[in-house]
C-alpha cells in the first residue's frame, strides 16, 4: 500500500511539475490587416542577415548582395522607384555611389541607429521576419524594413527625412 501512494504522489508531482513549466507561446505585442494574424519580437537571425546586408552595400560587395536578395524580391526606394532582385539592387547602390562620391565628393557611410526585428504569427502562411532599422547619414535619416524569409531579402521599403538644422 505505501508503494502504491508513493507512486501516486510521484506520478502526481511529476505532472504537476510539467504543466507548470512548459514553455508559454510569445505573447503577440501587435497585429495585422490579416485576419487571424498578429505580431510577435522576431528572431537575431533575421537581424544577423540585415547586418550582413548592411555591410556589403557600405564594402559595394555586389556578390554578398546578390546572394542574399531574392530574384523575385521588391525592393522600393525612398523615392518611390521599384526595384526587382539582387542585381538591380547592386545597381542602385553603385549608381547611388557615383553620383554621391564620385560625383558629388560626399562622404560615404552612415551610423546605424537602430535594428530590430519583427514576425507576424497565427496564420498557416508565414512571410519571414520584418527587420527596421534607422540610418542617419550625410543626406538624411532613413527608415527602411526588411523582409527576411529563409535568409534573403524578399522586399525592403525605404523612407527618408532630411536632416534637422539646430540653430545656433
Amino acid at each position: 500500500m505505501k508503494n502504491y501512494l508513493l507512486l501516486f504522489i510521484l506520478t502526481f508531482a511529476f505532472a504537476s511539475c510539467s504543466e507548470c513549466c512548459q514553455t508559454a507561446e510569445a505573447p503577440s505585442n501587435g497585429f495585422t490587416s490579416t485576419e487571424g494574424e498578429l505580431v510577435t519580437m522576431g528572431s537575431q537571425e533575421s537581424v544577423d542577415v540585415f547586418l550582413t546586408i548592411d555591410q556589403a552595400w557600405q564594402a559595394r560587395d555586389y556578390d554578398v548582395i546578390k546572394s542574399l536578395v531574392a530574384e523575385d524580391a521588391e525592393l522600393v526606394r525612398e523615392n518611390g522607384e521599384v526595384l526587382i532582385g539582387g542585381q538591380a539592387f547592386a545597381d542602385m547602390i553603385e549608381a547611388d555611389y557615383q553620383e554621391s562620391v564620385v560625383q558629388n565628393g560626399e562622404e560615404w557611410g552612415w551610423t546605424i541607429n537602430y535594428a530590430f526585428s519583427v514576425k507576424p504569427t497565427g496564420t498557416d502562411k508565414p512571410r519571414g521576419e520584418y527587420v527596421n532599422a534607422r540610418f542617419t547619414g550625410t543626406s538624411g535619416v532613413y527608415e527602411e524594413w526588411y523582409q527576411i524569409e529563409n535568409g534573403k531579402l524578399i522586399s525592403w521599403h525605404q523612407t527618408k527625412r532630411e536632416l534637422t538644422k539646430v540653430e545656433d
